[in-house]
């Protein structure tokens, strides 16, 4: 999946930053802060072909 957003100036010079100072990609920045939003509202993880199989409680 290609993913293409927009987002606020001050989060475009902050990635532009990380990205420059610290020599991560912008692929690696959105990837991780996507994890962690995912596990901060408990989304379920994906197998290795992209498929979530929801756990019963």
């Amino acid at each position: 999946m290609q993913l293409n957003t927009r987002v606020l100036a001050s989060t475009e010079a902050r990635l532009t930053w990380l990205v420059k100072n610290r020599n991560f990609s912008v692929t690696n920045v959105v990837d991780v802060a996507l994890q962690e939003f995912f596990d901060r509202y408990s989304v379920p993880p994906a197998d290795l072909d992209g498929r979530i199989v929801e756990q019963e409680s």
